[in-house]
């Protein structure tokens, strides 16, 4: 069958791997596939979506970020018998095909084999109510088939093809490698275990290897980032990894944007990170106050974290923290005063985010029996211009937690966490420099370096929104 999967624009940018691996395990069945990629490539959208209109079946990925864009993309395409699929289906499929009427049926959880499954069922015309992990419309109903496992084995997958997206063209400079899935933690906040497993999955060093090999001769790519949520959760796995692109010599920059845990790094792995190319570290911080980050389930300590950060710092790797606004017993005291803590620890680079709870999650049960709803949990934004708190609490209102948010981010720098990309430059160069001088006045000098630094960057983000539906 001829299958289009659409990826829609989103502030993220960067090929999807799930479509990715989507791709090649349709392919590999005998299917001819094409994904639009319209995250990364903007251009005549419009006139992208009319040539896929015949296409035998059309799947769109859904974010929670991207699920209206990808709703107004179901729209443009004009048709009532979409799939959709990704994390937010996953997390909130009923209701988001309830509401969505151009959607017929959605995947949860990993599509490799449901996806392949439901083509094949819907090309046969078989029964859907045989079809594990997946939802689907009958008349005026939404049925809900039981979940699907898992896959256990990832090296039985065959690697992604980035080759059908419409925005590849010949390479991929910068390559994103997963290496595993699932994650064993309990943070309150977090549902990846909702959407890919509680139980930690990984492909093993030599599987990873032969793909950026195969990165590097066919596609020339220079660099590559790990963008899964726990490549160092086992150790010896991550040391094995490290010295093979040291014995292989890929000679290729890495680095783990996406995030590692502080409990799962020692001296020897950072030592074997920086020789092997990794450059650089996200850190997930969330929160610097004892009481807030207690009370998070992370797991770990914020003296984890210090020392983590302490031995990347040693071995010259950059390290960015990532800061959450909003958390159970947060308030606007408590987050200047981690904004301070967060100064003292000279990172690299930081983002604070504004905390959106999700279905499933601890943290959701939490604001539904404590916290004062203001709007639905898929109106609010993590980061952004336009952030909108989902809820507020006595001891912190709506108001402060977007002035908080400000605060953070225009203080440590943040700046993409603050443009708009529906405004010019010029416009968003006068609210950041209304920002300084309203939040951090003191440092103006320190901020004109960092602004004239991000500016180039900062432009091409809007120029990219401007091409947007």
């Amino acid at each position: 069958m001829r299958i289009c999967l659409i990826d829609p624009p989103g502030i993220v940018k960067g090929l999807n791997t799930g479509l990715g691996y989507l791709a090649s395990s349709l392919i590999q069945e005998g299917h001819q596939v094409r994904v639009l990629d319209l995250n990364n490539n903007t251009r005549n959208i419009k006139e992208r979506l009319n040539k896929i209109r015949d296409s035998d079946i059309i799947g769109i990925s859904v974010k929670s970020s991207t699920a209206q864009i990808g709703c107004q993309i179901a729209e443009a395409v004009g048709r009532k018998d979409l799939i959709c699929g990704g994390a937010h289906v996953t997390i909130d499929g009923y209701a988001f095909l309830k509401t969505n009427t151009n959607f017929k049926l959605g995947v949860i959880g990993e599509g490799e084999e449901t996806l392949v499954e439901l083509v094949d069922a819907i090309e046969s015309d078989l029964d859907l109510r045989d079809i594990k992990g997946i939802i689907f419309r009958e008349g005026e109903e939404i049925v809900v088939n039981p979940r699907r496992r898992f896959i256990g084995d990832l090296d039985s997958l065959p690697n992604p093809n980035y080759e059908v997206f419409d925005s590849f063209n010949g390479t991929i400079v910068h390559y994103p490698l997963v290496t595993s899935r699932g994650c064993p933690h309990r943070c309150i906040y977090c549902c990846v275990s909702e959407v890919s497993g509680r139980r930690w999955r990984s492909r093993t060093p030599e599987r990873m290897i032969e793909e950026l090999e195969l990165a590097k001769s066919k596609y020339r790519s220079k660099s590559f980032e790990i963008v899964d949520d726990n490549f160092t959760h086992d150790l010896g796995r991550a040391k094995k990894f490290c010295q093979l692109l040291i014995e292989r010599r890929l000679d290729m920059n890495w680095a783990c944007y996406n995030g590692i845990r502080a409990d799962r790094l020692d001296e020897e792995l950072v030592a074997l990170m920086k020789e092997s190319g990794c450059n650089t570290v996200s850190i997930g911080v969330e929160s610097l106050d004892d009481d807030v980050f207690d009370k998070i389930g992370k797991g770990e300590t914020l003296e984890d974290i210090r020392r983590a950060i302490n031995i990347l710092k040693k071995y010259k790797i950059e390290v960015e923290g990532s800061f959450m606004i909003g958390l159970p017993g947060d308030n606007l005291k408590k987050t200047i005063s981690s904004i301070q803590l967060c100064k003292e620890m000279h990172l690299n680079k930081t983002m604070w985010n504004l905390f959106v709870p999700y279905p499933g999650t601890r943290a959701w049960h939490w604001v539904n029996t404590e916290a004062k709803i203001i709007r639905d949990w898929t109106e609010g934004f993590h980061f952004g211009a336009g952030i909108k708190p989902v809820f507020e609490t006595k001891d912190f209102t709506e108001i402060e937690r977007i002035r908080a948010y400000k605060l953070a981010n225009t203080k440590c720098k943040g700046y993409f966490a603050l443009i708009n990309a529906e405004k010019s430059l010029i416009a968003n160069a006068f609210n950041i420099t209304r920002l300084i001088l309203k939040y951090d006045a003191r440092n103006v000098a320190s901020h004109i370096f960092h602004v004239l630094k991000t500016a180039v960057e900062v432009r091409h983000r809007i120029r990219e929104y401007e091409r947007i539906l």
